[in-house]
């Protein structure tokens, strides 16, 4: 028998962009590039969030939810 996992993260996003936050600040990039983190770590990525509001004005937050399960051909 087969397990399914689900994890669920966090990732924002900048119109079709998403972003991936850096020591420096924050670059546009990818899905794939974004920064991710758990839903538990939804305060600190409300913060971040508010910190670049005043350069970037259509930031949103999304869900992503990954289901992980064996792979048959």
């Amino acid at each position: 028998m087969d397990e399914t996992t689900t994890t669920e993260l966090l990732i924002v996003k900048a119109g079709d962009d998403y972003i991936r936050f850096t020591k420096g600040g924050y670059e546009r990039c990818t899905m794939n590039k974004g920064s991710v983190f758990p839903l538990s770590g939804l305060d600190e990525v409300k913060k971040k969030c508010m910190d670049l509001s005043a350069e970037i004005s259509n930031l949103r937050l999304v869900k992503l939810t990954i289901h992980e399960e064996s792979f048959v051909e």
